[in-house]
């Protein structure tokens, strides 16, 4: 399921339940102080058909409620509406889940929809001795070496959050000064190097090791996608500028081949940090790049197609045999959803129902949890 749903409109304000006793992260924290209890902030936006999930199904469990009302102070947040907080602790997707101490300290990070169980298996952390939650990162850096650092990475982003681990990865690859080309180091470049150039040269300068080793659309990607934004200039305005020629440079000159490809990916994941995809770039995405690794990316395009009210006529029978084809024998149940999706937007209900039990027989078969999105939106798409 996608986090980021930029492409969605803001649809009806959703109904927050009534644990979310404090309007504001300062009223929580205060009465956090007072109280002694921790913190539990729910990031949300109003076109996050995840948030909305949780919303309607995970917050109205009575142990949920039970449990956030008494251990901690819970605050409702709306992301798209409280720009600076989502600013001040880095929340790129919805919903973000933090619990956080009387200071505003985050404790626990946690991002995606999260069913009853899931829910509170994250809540239990937070009553965790574990080193990995109580030690800062300092001291955790300084015991890491080859043998453990994966090991470690893995376990600050389960108790903490993929921010914190990606902090650890920083300082355990600067310690190593530029001596990265062990399998250990290169999986913490492929998976944390965000916007960090020397990282993108040294990914650059010997990607055909980690052609090797990794999946080459993947580090294409990231590769473009973070050129693109070391690239990133404004207008005389001071609006960022969509300019792909930095990309397209860096590839020839590292004689990478497939930037071309990616430019509608760039594109629509650099517009989901705001308003979402256009309708035409959406579709040159299915049809021209449906084996995007990034399935946020792929997630969102078809979201808009499915919501927006457009006159021109889209092929539906073409992207559904472009989805089709980029599907891998072991694909994942998403690319089954997203079928399920084009095909009633097609008019094809029975198809949409074939592709729901495929990919609910997949999700049953790798134990995840998977709702059909189409239960969820039918009644906004426009057919």
């Amino acid at each position: 399921m996608s986090l980021l749903l930029g492409s969605a409109q803001a649809q009806s304000e959703a109904t927050i339940p009534d644990i979310f006793s404090h309007t504001t992260p300062g009223k929580a924290m205060r009465a956090s102080k007072y109280g002694d209890k921790l913190v539990f902030a729910f990031v949300y936006t109003d076109w996050s058909i995840p948030s909305k999930r949780m919303i309607d199904s995970t917050f109205t469990n009575p142990t949920v409620q039970y449990e956030l009302a008494a251990d901690y102070e819970s605050v409702a947040i709306n992301g798209a509406r409280k720009k600076q907080f989502t600013e001040t602790y880095n929340i790129h997707a919805y919903p973000t889940l933090l619990v956080m101490d009387c200071q505003g300290e985050v404790i626990v990070r946690t991002k995606g929809y999260k069913d009853v169980e899931n829910f509170l298996k994250t809540l239990s952390k937070t009553r965790s001795s574990s080193r990995y939650l109580k030690q800062n990162l300092d001291t955790l850096s300084l015991a890491a070496h080859r043998g453990n650092i994966l090991a470690m990475v893995d376990s600050v982003e389960y108790y903490r959050d993929d921010y914190e681990a990606k902090n650890l990865a920083k300082m355990y690859l600067d310690k190593k000064d530029t001596d990265w080309r062990d399998p250990e180091s290169m999986y913490l470049i492929k998976e944390y190097f965000y916007l960090d150039k020397k990282y993108l040269k040294f990914l650059s300068k010997y990607h055909f090791k980690f052609f090797e080793i990794f999946d080459s659309t993947t580090i294409k990607e990231n590769l473009a996608f973070n050129i693109f934004i070391n690239s990133i200039d404004t207008d005389s305005r001071g609006r960022a500028k969509f300019e792909y020629k930095p990309v397209r440079k860096w590839f020839r000159k590292h004689h990478i081949y497939g930037a071309d490809k990616l430019e509608n990916f760039v594109k629509i994941k650099y517009l989901l940090w705001g308003r979402g995809p256009s309708i035409s770039y959406s579709m040159k995405l299915l049809r021209d790049y449906p084996e995007t690794a990034d399935e946020n990316v792929l997630f969102a395009s078809v979201i808009r197609l499915l919501i927006s009210e457009n006159r021109r006529r889209i092929d539906f029978d073409n992207l559904i045999y472009s989805v089709k084809k980029s599907i891998k024998e072991d694909g994942t149940f998403l690319r089954y959803d997203i079928l399920s999706l084009l095909y009633y937007k097609n008019g094809q209900d029975s198809k949409a129902k074939e592709m729901i039990a495929l990919a609910q027989s997949i999700a049953d078969n790798t134990n995840q949890e998977y709702m059909p999105t189409l239960d969820i939106i039918s009644d906004l798409i426009v057919r």
